[in-house]
């Protein structure tokens, strides 16, 4: 029962949080948060990655449904988290969150070989996981 409690409100204040985000639009500092995971995840980033999703949970414990949560409703200039990742060539990072996207999200990059640099300015987002 103890490991279950703070998944739930791991979840519960994700999307509370991002719930709130979408209705009022986003706190600056949420804002600042969902957009350092985003250019982390580009970058390839995984310890940095880690870091900023470990500024979005309310305890130190960063666990899989956060980066469900995260996956699956976080969207970076316009692409789902895992596919931001894919298109800056961040393989580490896409792997990682590929684990953790829903097996029906499509994930499709047809130009891998091309080398991209990580976007100054990222607009984000949440959506609801399907």
């Amino acid at each position: 029962m103890s490991k279950v409690l703070p998944v739930s409100l791991t979840v519960l204040s994700l999307s509370a949080v991002c719930g709130t985000a979408m209705a009022e639009g986003y706190p600056k500092e949420l804002e600042k948060d969902l957009i350092s995971v985003c250019r982390n995840a580009a970058e390839d980033d995984r310890s940095g990655l880690r870091q900023a999703v470990r500024e979005l949970t309310p305890s130190s414990r960063i666990n899989t449904s956060t980066y469900k949560v995260l996956a699956n409703g976080l969207v970076c200039n316009g692409m789902q988290l895992a596919a931001f990742a894919r298109y800056y060539g961040a393989s580490d990072t896409y792997t990682l969150l590929k684990k953790y996207t829903y097996p029906n999200a499509i994930i499709e990059i047809k130009d891998v070989t091309a080398s991209r640099d990580v976007p100054v300015e990222i607009s984000v987002s949440m959506t609801t996981g399907k």
